[in-house]
């Protein structure tokens, strides 16, 4: 293979990692809208958030591995990188994230229930003595 193909085929694995990095990065807010719903503003702030970081990623990887020139390859594997984690990995690490902060959610609830049932029987006995 050409010294030049293996250099494209570098910056195209390249750019499939940060497509995934750039869905894991969505993900963060995905799983913070998952754990506690948003007003609708909050939700505008994080979408603009999401896209300046997304958009200053890519601006640096075509800067950084491809000398500022947008080329096919590197959207290609951008691309690629985007659709193999967000089919792939993110459903599975979005849900373990969410059932796990669910059952802390409950536990949470359930110790501050007990607490104040426990707190409401101290304050019966105080009255009653």
């Amino acid at each position: 293979m050409p010294g030049e193909m293996v250099q494209e085929l570098q910056v195209f694995l390249i750019s499939a990692f940060w497509g995934m990095v750039v869905v894991f990065y969505y993900d963060f807010f995905r799983i913070l809208r998952g754990i506690k719903q948003h007003k609708d503003w909050m939700t505008a702030i994080e979408d603009i958030v999401f896209c300046l970081g997304a958009g200053c990623l890519i601006v640096a990887v075509f800067y950084t591995y491809n000398h500022g020139q947008i080329r096919a390859f590197v959207l290609l594997g951008m691309c690629c990188g985007v659709l193999l984690y967000n089919w792939g990995i993110s459903p599975f690490i979005c849900g373990l994230i969410w059932t796990v902060s669910n059952k802390l959610k409950l536990a949470l609830k359930k110790a501050r229930k007990h607490s104040t049932m426990k707190q409401k029987n101290y304050e019966k006995e105080g009255k009653n003595e």
